[in-house]
């Protein structure tokens, strides 16, 4: 029941358009097919975090652009494709240009697809780049492994990374961002739990849908907390995958229940060719609202957010809405950033029943 003609345009237009081709694993593919089958059609939220519908690629709204967040500007001289520092006290080390799988609404697709069309320095030769730069810039405390997904290299390489990190420079909190857990459990070892255990690293599980947290998902995140690794959480909300407050309140209520503590939930970039993933502002506020007044505060403590140029921006940062034009200013400790609204004639609400098809 896959529409195969779509998937073959897609993944013959993908590298031109800056969007990265279609990606699944064997484990994802289960659930899909899953989906497919319960709903006797596609295009249900699984499916559409991996597969592409016709509004990915035909769906385009003004003001779009390929990198919002503008990472290749805080790339420093030498470290291009490799560390983004944006922030005075914690740096992003793009360890790997490779992920399990590809979402379909990927924030990084620009970039990603731009490493992935390099030749990027060999593996040994990139940490040791990245440690020289950590030793000179000793007010960095905080390391995130990201982009492509860290944990999407070999064993060997990744204790390497954590020892030298650990002993050569002044980090005391690493952080690992990943989505291999819901796209390939089988990543997350006894021995690679035991190891992210004994450097006390932090893992953001990026989970999207409450049906990704199947059993095996769950016992891996129970294994990593067994060997002492703690464990947050971080999503965007995205039309046609969990753009209701049912199913956002039944992904939170998840992982609050796997002790993976909700962070943040993301509005998604306005970048090109994600329309088909966005909403608008006010709906948004307004999930947010209706999850705040009839959830409990353990469920409903985590923070909207936008990543922009000037870093993360709340509800709290708007300084100025033109709803006619769609112009929404946000403003933070003296910097502006302008953000351009979806616009909300061409929104359609998820149905309930599509994304909670398991009744």
């Amino acid at each position: 029941m896959l529409d195969n003609s779509l998937r073959e345009q897609f993944n013959a237009q993908a590298k031109q358009l800056g969007v990265l081709p279609i990606k699944v694993t064997a484990h994802y593919q289960r659930l899909v097919e899953e989906e497919i089958t319960t709903l006797g059609r596609t295009g249900g939220p699984l499916y559409r975090v991996v597969y592409p519908t016709a509004a990915r690629l035909e769906m385009r709204v003004a003001h779009e652009v390929p990198d919002f967040v503008e990472d290749r500007t805080n790339m420093p001289p030498g470290l291009e494709g490799v560390l983004i520092h944006k922030y005075h006290q914690h740096a992003l080390f793009l360890v790997t240009d490779k992920c399990a799988g590809h979402c379909m609404y990927c924030f990084r697709q620009d970039v990603m697809s731009d490493l992935q069309s390099q030749t990027l320095p060999a593996i040994d030769e990139k940490l040791n780049r990245v440690v020289d730069y950590l030793a000179k810039h000793p007010q960095i405390s905080e390391l995130i492994l990201s982009e492509g997904d860290p944990l999407n290299v070999s064993f060997r390489y990744l204790e390497q990374i954590l020892q030298r990190v650990r002993n050569e420079t002044s980090v005391t909190d690493i952080r690992f961002h990943t989505r291999s857990i819901v796209f390939a459990p089988k990543v997350l070892s006894e021995n690679v739990c035991a190891l992210l255990g004994q450097y006390r690293a932090r893992i953001y599980l990026h989970v999207v849908h409450p049906y990704e947290l199947e059993e095996e998902v769950s016992e891996v995140i129970k294994r990593l907390q067994t060997h002492g690794v703690r464990t947050y959480s971080q999503f965007p909300i995205l039309r046609g995958i969990n753009d209701q407050v049912a199913i956002l309140t039944k992904l939170l209520r998840a992982l609050d229940d796997l002790r993976a503590n909700p962070i943040n939930v993301f509005i998604p970039d306005p970048i090109s060719y994600s329309a088909a993933f966005r909403l608008p502002l006010k709906r948004l506020l307004g999930l947010m609202d209706e999850l705040y007044w009839t959830t409990s505060s353990w469920t409903n403590g985590v923070r909207l957010v936008l990543d922009t140029p000037i870093g993360k921006v709340r509800r709290d940062d708007i300084s100025a809405w033109d709803e006619q034009t769609g112009q929404v200013t946000f403003q933070r400790e003296g910097k502006k950033v302008i953000s351009h609204d979806f616009p909300a004639a061409l929104d359609e609400p998820s149905q309930v029943n599509t994304l909670l098809w398991k009744g």
